[in-house]
């Protein structure tokens, strides 16, 4: 037993609020459960949700993912903390060779470390330990997603939910080695060897002895840190798993939003993306990309913001719905976010959907607003207790499959569709196959 009525402290990171009494601290390995249930015996379906952040920011306890909306509509929900930054995914040879697998990946065994929680305790939360959904925005849909790849994970979960992020890459060996969103073991722990040269210690022992503010400070330069393909955790890409049926089958959930860009890419991205069309023999499907997104002096009239939309976030969550609906035995569903307000233009913001799903809103909530968020937390809740957000009373969201392309979109009016950007994004899959390394 011990007392629970505080949140903890948040995992290292760069930290602006020094108001909050609960400042960065390395004691950070805390979960929180909302439970409106009455007993241990109601086995209510169980939400684990992961936050986002890049995986240098965020916590478990933010006021956005608070569940006094979702735990009385019927579910349990569990917001989880895990290692962040260097912290949480640096490898290192060193640090390879102490554990005899591999390295890096620290904070996706902090998610494992909570999932394993959750199957041995939930139930004394009246959850059930049969019926667990993670579900996870941003950084955190990533290590949903990386979970789905992972053969540690089988078991300790039966559904998951990626909103706005998808850790299907396409054509890892098109991406030059600076820019790899998932690198090999080796190519980690180079960065890990140049990070070690930029705290100035001779090795891990002596990197030990440093405070963990000398080596947020130290983080703030480059390399910066993600997950790897050590060998151990990440086995693999997760397109490539997938297709070689070496994934975890559960119904899935994924979408994005409309605006998923929010601005104009970095410059160092658009050469990236002009090299790989140069590089496509496919010169048909040049000219449809440049038909499907074309370019302009002003901003407005720019689509190069929803280009960058669809690779970095449309494909990898299209590609993980492709896959899953052929080699899996369970659904997919997947989803567009389109609500936003006038001075959102060009559409609903990365993230934006994240107050719709839990139904904390930072302002007051319009009555569209407040309509959309009922539709939507039914549809996951119905999602988390069957594998099918569909139910009685509401719009039907179709399951998608590769000849349908049927999405839910969410709108001031929301419907079942054939996916709004299926075409710019059937264009970049061809470009992608086209391309040369």
């Amino acid at each position: 037993m011990r007392k629970a009525d505080t949140f903890a402290a948040p995992c290292i990171q760069p930290w602006g609020d020094n108001s909050n009494p609960n400042l960065p601290s390395e004691d950070c390995l805390y979960l929180n459960v909302w439970t409106a249930a009455a007993t241990a015996k109601e086995r209510r379906p169980v939400m684990v949700w992961i936050h986002g952040g890049g995986l240098t920011n965020g916590m478990s306890w933010e006021t956005l993912s608070h569940g006094t909306k979702l735990a009385p509509e019927g579910v349990v929900l569990v917001t989880i903390a895990y290692r962040l930054g260097a912290l949480g995914f640096l490898a290192e040879p060193e640090l390879t060779r102490e554990s005899g697998k591999g390295s890096g990946n620290y904070g996706l065994f902090d998610a494992l470390a909570a999932l394993r929680w959750v199957q041995a305790n939930i139930a004394q939360f009246g959850g059930d330990p049969s019926r667990v959904t993670i579900f996870g925005g941003s950084s955190g849909a990533l290590i949903v997603s990386l979970l789905a790849g992972a053969p540690a994970a089988k078991g300790l979960y039966q559904r998951a939910i990626a909103q706005g992020g998808a850790g299907f890459y396409a054509r890892l060996s098109l991406i030059p080695r600076d820019l790899t969103p998932l690198p090999p073991l080796d190519d980690a722990e180079k960065k890990g060897d140049y990070f070690f040269k930029s705290l100035g210690v001779s090795g891990l022992a002596s990197a030990r002895s440093l405070s963990a503010q000398a080596i947020l400070n130290a983080q703030s330069h480059p390399p910066g840190f993600g997950q790897t393909i050590d060998g151990d955790l990440i086995v693999g890409s997760n397109v490539d798993l997938f297709q070689q049926g070496r994934f975890n089958d559960t119904p899935i959930l994924v979408g994005f939003t409309s605006d998923e860009a929010g601005a104009q890419p970095p410059q160092l991205l658009v050469d990236w993306m002009e090299s790989v069309i140069a590089r496509s023999s496919c010169k048909e499907t040049q000219a449809t990309i440049a038909k499907i997104y074309p370019r302009g002096n002003d901003a407005k009239a720019s689509m190069m913001r929803y280009l960058f939309r669809d690779f970095y976030v449309g494909w990898p969550a299209w590609e993980w719905a492709r896959l899953q609906s052929i080699k899996g035995r369970n659904h997919a569903f997947v989803y567009m976010f389109d609500v936003h307000d006038p001075e959102h233009s060009f559409g609903a913001p990365h993230a934006t959907e994240y107050p719709f799903v839990f139904g904390n809103f930072p302002k007051s909530p319009t009555p569209r607003d407040k309509a959309v968020s009922a539709l939507m937390r039914q549809y996951w809740i119905n999602f988390a207790t069957h594998g099918d957000p569909n139910g009685p009373g509401l719009p039907v969201w179709r399951a998608f499959d590769e000849e349908s392309q049927m999405a839910m979109v969410f709108s001031d009016s929301p419907h079942s569709q054939r996916l709004p950007n299926i075409d710019g994004i059937k264009a970049l899959d061809d470009l992608l196959r086209c391309a040369k390394p």
